[in-house]
């Protein structure tokens, strides 16, 4: 199989493949459409996601400045102004005052373009650039989220796609950090970059790009525990039955629980 060269990757085209490459071949190569219910509780999933769309609405609004007692007004869901006042307590300590929501940077890498949307990047005083990304699902723990492609592509594009934030000048990648901020526990993973972990993330992205590039076979996962939430299970013959929403792992992750920008959702208009 031959990409085309304007094939852009994403953080979430990757993990895809790295859970399945059939998965990647049937959502990105073939875009086959193919509506398998992703979990057994539909509606439950769907107020899910719903509420996780309105919930970053409103720290998209905050961070263009809106003032937070306009934003509280609108609240009117119990579950989510918890979140709102969480997000307002940790937020006034940890984040700096510049602060640029919904970007989408992209950068290059063996002629290949990687891409990534950005709920927030916050700038401090000292340079320090903060990429965070706000997660309304499942609360996940460190050693969960360190293997997640997330991790590794936004930091990577912030170093080669971030000069703008910094005169002109990449950013050095000791300045950069990671986080992800819980909506349910309130709890936030911090991750940091080192110039060694950005070669080793270049050379690991390297790799997986020929390898894609390269394939002519894209085979089923052997670990059946990612077809469970799957929308192409029922097409692979992996089930016919979705998981549930209280059986997730760690591992699990559903749409709704990513950043409503990323590729398996169509943007929101704000």
């Amino acid at each position: 199989m031959n990409l085309p060269d304007d094939f852009i990757f994403s953080q979430s085209a990757l993990q895809d493949y790295v859970d399945c490459p059939r998965r990647f071949e049937l959502r990105y190569v073939n875009e086959v459409q193919w509506p398998a219910l992703e979990t057994q509780s539909v509606l439950e999933q769907e107020a899910m996601m719903q509420r996780g769309q309105t919930f970053h609405h409103l720290l998209h609004q905050h961070a263009l400045g809106v003032p937070s007692e306009v934003i509280e007004a609108t609240i009117h869901d119990g579950e989510m102004r918890a979140w709102w006042d969480a997000y307002l307590r940790w937020q006034t300590t940890n984040l700096p005052a510049e602060r640029h929501p919904e970007i989408t940077l992209t950068a290059t890498l063996d002629e290949r373009l990687l891409m990534a949307k950005y709920d927030l990047i916050a700038r401090r005083d000292d340079g320090t650039v903060l990429i965070v990304d706000w997660k309304t699902g499942k609360s996940k723990r460190a050693g969960s989220l360190a293997s997640r492609m997330q991790t590794l592509v936004y930091p990577f594009v912030l170093a080669r796609a971030g000069d703008w934030l910094n005169g002109g000048e990449p950013i050095p990648p000791d300045r950069i950090r990671m986080i992800y901020w819980f909506a349910e526990d309130a709890r936030a993973e911090e991750f940091s970059l080192t110039g060694e972990k950005l070669e080793a993330d270049a050379r690991r992205l390297s790799s997986l790009f020929q390898e894609i590039a390269a394939r002519f076979e894209f085979p089923l996962t052997p670990d059946e525990r990612h077809c469970k939430f799957c929308v192409y299970r029922s097409l692979c013959e992996r089930g016919e039955t979705a998981g549930r929403l209280e059986e997730m792992s760690d591992e699990d992750e559903l749409p709704g629980e990513v950043s409503l920008d990323l590729d398996a959702l169509e943007e929101i208009a704000f």
